[in-house]
């Protein structure tokens, strides 16, 4: 076996059709900065994944052209009282919409906590579609909403 064939195996991850799902992406990726490391150098699987999670869920639905079901509810949560029934919600929405709209993962456990008075922490525990390893992968999420 070549090398080339050893890395693409240990790397890429196959769906149940056996398309390649996963590997090595370049593109933007949580966090920014002004490195290249770390805003649009190379990045691993979970930061892209991470970053695709965010962007569903930091999305209002409805308000995508050509696309209206893609984002979430939680953009319009975060303007209610943050008490325990909007946290379930928001764990509902989380599990829902990342289960709908992010075919690379498989959501396990969503824990939801406030982060002062106007945000949310979400932590997200998942694991990749078609990983070998069955690692469980975590992606923590912070949505806030501007203090009126």
């Amino acid at each position: 076996m070549a090398l080339r064939e050893l890395f693409d195996s240990r790397v890429a991850l196959i769906d149940e059709r056996g398309r390649r799902i996963l590997g090595r992406w370049t593109g933007p990726a949580m966090p920014f900065g002004p490195d290249e490391t770390s805003s649009l150098g190379p990045k691993d699987d979970v930061q892209v994944i991470a970053t695709s999670m965010y962007n569903i869920l930091a999305t209002p639905k409805g308000t995508v052209p050509y696309n209206p079901a893609l984002g979430s509810y939680i953009p319009l949560l975060l303007h209610e009282p943050l008490d325990d029934v909007t946290l379930g919600l928001i764990r509902h929405y989380v599990v829902k919409d990342v289960s709908e709209q992010e075919p690379r993962v498989r959501v396990h456990s969503v824990i939801t906590s406030r982060e002062g008075e106007y945000g949310v922490s979400v932590a997200i525990s998942f694991s990749l579609v078609g990983d070998s390893l069955g690692r469980i992968l975590n992606a923590p999420l912070i949505f806030r909403r501007e203090a009126i």
